[in-house]
């Protein structure tokens, strides 16, 4: 092989790995797709809808698949304006919001109900909502607009009011399956604003104007009845005071006259029992005398005899009595001497014996 075939060879072979190597290159180009944060780019393959990218490094087939450039109209609703959710071709994931304009609706009692809804949602699906969804803003502003006007005819003009964030809640609900079908996430309903129209406005005030009084009237009411009902507990509360000091006083005085008479008769207790003791000690030396002198009775009879004798003639004022002899009287005197000295108790010999006197030497 001579030097022209030789060059001629490593000329081809050098223009065929050039050619493999730009197609390599242009393989790689094509194949590689960088998407930024924040963004998600759809895929299609031979013209259909293949996948989504999300943010970083993906990999399609070159020639086969192809990065759609988004020229579709995505918008949303922020403040009155329409607001793309495409940037560049590709979907905006951040979270976005639809904000449409107040909404004048019926409630149960046919009053008219301004409500201003607010809904944040993120993008999920991007294919779904650039082939399924056609004019998205028309579309959800009027789904929100079907489900509050469902939602709020269950209510009535006083209840509403109150009930802003049940209606939030169920306004989440009801947009939840149509937010599947279209590839994005409800994230959360707000009511900023539930407002009626002048008239009914006015009415609500009056009425509102109404039961602030009667409640500031019931509570008056209130305190009244809660006065008197102290004033009615302090008055009964003093006359049980009185009562039970009026019975304190009945009882101390009854303890009083009790402990009194109680002592009287303590006092007359003892009196007789002195007394029958008095009278059991005569009776008592009675009856030692007449064991020891039996004759004393019979004087003590004769003494009783003339006892009564002598009462009998004291209490007539025309009697006098002489004695038919005088050994009469002296023998009534002799009668009573020996009485009394069968009645006086005999002297012990030894105390006679001592008061003997001694005679003199």
């Amino acid at each position: 092989m001579n030097n022209n075939q030789l060059n001629m060879f490593l000329e081809s072979d050098f223009v065929l790995f050039g050619a493999i190597a730009l197609l390599i290159l242009v393989l790689l180009l094509k194949g590689i797709k960088v998407v930024p944060e924040g963004r998600a780019k759809i895929v299609e393959r031979l013209g259909r809808r293949n996948k989504t990218i999300f943010p970083g490094i993906n990999i399609i087939i070159p020639f086969v698949d192809r990065v759609k450039i988004i020229n579709e109209t995505v918008t949303t609703k922020v403040r009155g304006m329409s607001v793309s959710l495409v940037d560049n071709g590709a979907m905006i994931l951040a979270e976005q919001r639809m904000d449409p304009d107040s909404k004048l609706l019926l409630a149960k009692d046919n009053s008219q109900i301004n409500v201003d809804p607010v809904v944040y949602f993120r993008i999920t699906e991007p294919a779904k909502l650039v082939y399924d969804v056609q004019d998205f803003e028309e579309s959800f502003e009027t789904l929100i607009e079907t489900t509050l006007r469902q939602e709020v005819g269950k209510y009535d003009g006083d209840t509403i009011i109150t009930s802003r964030d049940t209606l939030g809640d169920a306004l989440k609900q009801g947009l939840l399956e149509a937010a599947r079908n279209w590839g994005i996430e409800i994230r959360r309903v707000e009511i900023e604003d539930i407002s009626f129209d002048a008239e009914v406005t006015r009415s609500l005030s009056d009425a509102r104007q109404e039961e602030l009084k009667r409640r500031a009237e019931l509570v008056a009411k209130k305190a009244e009845a809660e006065q008197l009902t102290l004033a009615a507990e302090a008055e009964s509360k003093a006359l049980l005071l009185k009562a039970e000091a009026e019975a304190e006083a009945v009882r101390l005085t009854a303890q009083a006259d009790f402990d009194a008479k109680k002592l009287q008769a303590e006092a007359t207790f003892l009196l007789q029992s002195r007394e029958q003791e008095g009278i059991a000690q005569g009776y008592a030396a009675i009856a030692k005398s007449l064991r020891e002198n039996p004759e004393a009775i019979v004087a003590l009879e004769g003494l009783k005899a003339q006892a009564k004798i002598a009462a009998s003639l004291g209490q007539s004022q025309n009697a006098l009595i002489v004695p038919s002899e005088t050994a009469g009287l002296f023998g009534a005197i002799a009668s009573l001497a020996k009485g009394y000295e069968a009645i006086k108790p005999a002297t012990k010999p030894t105390e006679i014996g001592n008061r003997v006197e001694k005679p003199e030497t």
